[in-house]
């Protein structure tokens, strides 16, 4: 179950990090996409309790992000196509994952942002996974989004894609925070935890302002993103808090919900955690949703080595 790091070389010689944890006795694995402004290493709880019931654990370092991030990358994909590498790296993931347990059933779970690479990742290659799981995730609001991708690439335009824009920011996360005012940090509705909000503000690879450039293609990949192509016999779960700003306090979450099963798609579960805030995984109720989890992962009857 410790910790272990690996590279794998992407077709624009890229290096992409990856994290894993692998119990002795396997019965499914998982790919933990994370979110935007923190890193792979965060989820190495919830991989150390999933590999205590048998399941393996890979989380990728998205680009822009993590500890080998380079110097002045931090918080931008790339110049040219950057989500669509951020979603070929992924599959590059999960291939690298199925080569080493390839008769394990393969669980995708995406974090906010990571949601949202797992479901363009799943409109692309879906058939190279057995199962998806979307946490902290919302609807894909189009008349919304394109009115911030304008601004985005307004401000692209005149400041360049490396510009970290102070009105992007307090258009999302200040906004965000805004909800739980009187706030005692600036990250409050992170977690109902002040020791997880407050290790969330200390960590140096956290809370870090994105690019227009990575805003730009974050948003132009979301309005990509169409259910009805997706596999209709993919078992997709989802989870949220009924107070997540980011999902619109479970309104936008319930309407995602409803859209992806007007899709044809194959929800097999939809579950809202009363007050939980935005880090389920880090949230005062850790061990329920981490058992949620659990019961959303397919597995084998038996364990393989």
């Amino acid at each position: 179950m410790d910790l272990q790091e690996s590279f794998i070389n992407s077709p624009d010689h890229h290096r992409i990090p990856l994290l894993s944890w692998a119990p002795e006795k396997k019965t499914a694995v998982m790919v933990i996409a994370h979110g935007m402004a923190e890193h792979a290493a965060r989820y190495q709880p919830l991989a150390q309790w999933l590999n205590q019931q048998g399941v393996a654990v890979f989380a990728i370092q998205h680009r822009g992000h993590g500890p080998h991030c380079p110097e002045g990358d931090l918080g931008h994909y790339a110049n040219v196509r950057g989500w669509q590498k951020v979603v070929d790296d992924l599959q590059q993931v999960v291939v690298h994952a199925r080569k080493q347990y390839p008769d394990l059933p393969l669980t995708l779970f995406g974090h906010s942002m990571g949601s949202f690479i797992a479901q363009a990742f799943t409109q692309q290659y879906g058939d190279q996974i057995d199962n998806l799981i979307l946490c902290a995730t919302n609807r894909i609001d189009k008349p919304r989004l394109l009115v911030s991708l304008a601004l985005v690439r307004l401000i692209r335009v005149l400041r360049g894609k490396r510009h970290h824009s102070l009105l992007i920011d307090n258009m999302t996360f200040g906004a965000f925070n805004k909800a739980f005012a009187p706030n005692r940090t600036s990250h409050d509705w992170l977690s109902r935890d002040p020791q997880q909000v407050d290790r969330y503000l200390k960590d140096p690879l956290c809370g870090f302002s994105c690019t227009v450039g990575l805003w730009s293609d974050f948003i132009g990949g979301m309005l990509g993103i169409n259910p009805a192509g997706w596999r209709k016999d993919l078992p997709v779960h989802l989870l949220a808090g009924d107070n997540d700003p980011v999902g619109e306090m479970g309104r936008g979450f319930s309407r995602h919900v409803a859209n992806l099963q007007a899709a044809g798609v194959n929800v097999v579960s939809e579950r809202l955690f009363p007050g939980a805030r935005h880090e389920l995984v880090n949230e005062t109720n850790a061990s329920e949703v981490q058992n949620h989890i659990l019961e959303c992962i397919p597995r084998l009857s038996y364990s393989v080595n």
